[in-house]
């Protein structure tokens, strides 16, 4: 795989279930390096998706290439450099979690030894004392993060994780979070993080896919998801103001209590003010922001039920 190509990409992925079509015709491309958020509320068809990516299940039409291999040997290979924590790993309720991992280190043969259980164990916040407390005497959050220390298992390039912080407390998901954050620095490994929550994959996330009813609706950057930065502008004429910008090229939204949304790239917003003055029109507060990638989601989708 060249530097430049992406860690995975589907191109018409498509998987029926009867007359159920649970994920239709998807062509996407992960950026490698990237943390990429797979978005969309349950039954949009991220699982099966990500089900088809590791070989679950099998597409009804359409081709994966991961890691830049295809075919059935080519993506066997891939796989086993692809760290998935799609279902729940299998763990052993009366064993400690060393002695989990180290069974599961067993089973998939990564060859690391102690000093690969050690180094994972830390890395998930699970060393010490923690290492040795049975797995049925964990928190949610510890066995979450436990979770992603088998995924992890063999230091793959990509890992995999679908709805990490379901069924988890505040403080389970706030723990499971930082720790994907950690795990994204340097860009050495790609991540993929499939959730329905829109807050966990713009903390996470720099890109991000939106499903809807098996469709693919938008993949590329949060910021491009986002849109340009706006600012709220509160003028002594607002209506007219409104009429006087879109004259003017800019991009209007409806008046709401917060006063007119101008799109506006940072450092122009004095051009706001200009365009008005020259007219008449004068502003007496003006406040910036981000476009909320709830905005540019809801935009997308149409903010209608599924």
């Amino acid at each position: 795989m060249t530097p430049s190509a992406p860690a995975i990409s589907t191109h018409g992925l498509t998987r029926h279930f009867g007359r159920v079509q649970a994920v239709n015709g998807v062509t996407l491309a992960i950026p490698a390096g990237s943390v990429f958020g797979l978005l969309g509320p349950n039954g949009s068809g991220k699982t099966t998706l990500l089900s088809m990516l590791a070989g679950f299940i099998r597409p009804t039409s359409g081709s994966i290439e991961l890691l830049g291999m295809t075919g059935g040997s080519g993506l066997s290979a891939a796989r086993r450099n692809i760290g998935w924590l799609i279902d729940r790993p299998v763990f052993w309720p009366g064993l400690s979690c060393h002695n989990n991992l180290k069974c599961l280190q067993g089973m998939y043969r990564t060859g690391g030894g102690e000093a690969e259980l050690d180094l994972l164990l830390e890395s998930v916040g699970l060393a010490g004392d923690a290492a040795g407390r049975k797995f049925s005497n964990c928190s949610t959050g510890m066995k979450a993060r436990l979770g992603i220390a088998a995924a992890l298992l063999g230091d793959p390039d990509v890992l995999v994780l679908d709805e990490p912080t379901n069924g988890l407390d505040p403080v389970g998901i706030v723990e499971v979070r930082d720790l994907i954050n950690s795990l994204c620095s340097g860009g050495r490994r790609t991540i993929i993080l499939a959730s329905h929550l829109l807050n966990e994959v713009e903390q996470v996330c720099d890109h991000v896919a939106i499903m809807r009813r098996g469709h693919l609706l938008f993949s590329g950057p949060v910021a491009e998801l986002g849109g340009p930065p706006r600012v709220a502008v509160r003028t002594t004429d607002d209506q007219r103001a409104a009429q006087l910008l879109r004259a003017a090229g800019w991009q209007v939204g409806e008046d709401s209590s917060n006063g007119l949304e101008v799109a506006s790239p940072e450092g122009r917003e004095w051009e706001i003010t200009r365009d008005l003055a020259s007219a008449g029109v004068y502003v007496s507060s003006m406040r910036s922001g981000s476009r909320s990638l709830e905005a540019g989601f809801m935009e997308v989708t149409g903010g209608g039920p599924d």
